[in-house]
């Protein structure tokens, strides 16, 4: 929020993400590189409007923070996807709040450099789905498809819940629903491909009931 106040009119959608009801469910530090990773989600009338920043990835420099021992201030790279902040690039990242001082945020010389987000993902899941026909492969959003890993284990999007949650496939085709807020967040839903239309047609309402269960 802190960020968000500071940064100029240009980066209105974040502005407004912090502002919403967002969903922060996950924070990771990474050793190589050094850095935080944030998952979140969001509410699913607030998706509909932020829709449209969802192909907004890009990397921002120019943002500064004083370390609290020696006042010191240190550039703090960050990367964006989907309009929101998710990836902070800073050395011994668990001890981020106790390093640095959140109110001395500093902008200078500010820069986005915008990101092409390579299809990679989007193969990788077309060819699981292989044995869908063109009818079925049409109901699913392969154009948004990304990768998550969860205990050490890969899954590929195929459906967006629009509320942080979705359907996603492991590399053996199996269907799965993640749910970031239920105790058990990734459920088997189908064995292979084709048994996920026994259970959808093209409306995700048929799929509530399942991401709750």
């Amino acid at each position: 929020m802190k960020l968000a106040k500071k940064l100029p009119s240009e980066f209105s959608a974040y502005k407004n993400i912090v502002n919403e009801p967002t969903s922060y469910y996950s924070i990771v530090f990474s050793s190589n590189p050094e850095g935080i990773t944030v998952m979140y989600g969001y509410s699913k009338d607030f998706y509909k409007n932020y829709k449209s920043e969802q192909e907004k990835h890009f990397n921002l420099s120019g943002v500064f923070l004083k370390r609290k021992k020696s006042s010191e201030y240190v550039e703090i790279p960050l990367t964006f996807a989907h309009g929101n902040l998710q990836h902070i690039i800073v050395d011994n990242p668990s001890k981020f709040r106790k390093n640095y001082d959140f109110n001395s945020i500093a902008i200078r010389n500010l820069k986005a450099e915008y990101i092409k987000v390579q299809k990679t993902d989007q193969k990788t899941t077309e060819n699981i789905l292989k044995s869908l026909s063109k009818e079925q492969i049409e109901l699913l959003e392969l154009d948004s498809t990304f990768e998550i890993e969860f205990d050490e284990k890969l899954f590929y999007t195929i459906l967006d819940m629009e509320d942080g949650n979705y359907i996603a496939v492991d590399k053996k085709g199996k269907v799965y629903r993640l749910n970031h807020d239920h105790e058990e967040m990734v459920r088997l839903i189908a064995n292979k491909p084709t048994d996920f239309f026994k259970i959808y047609s093209g409306e995700k309402s048929e799929l509530e009931q399942i991401m709750y269960e």
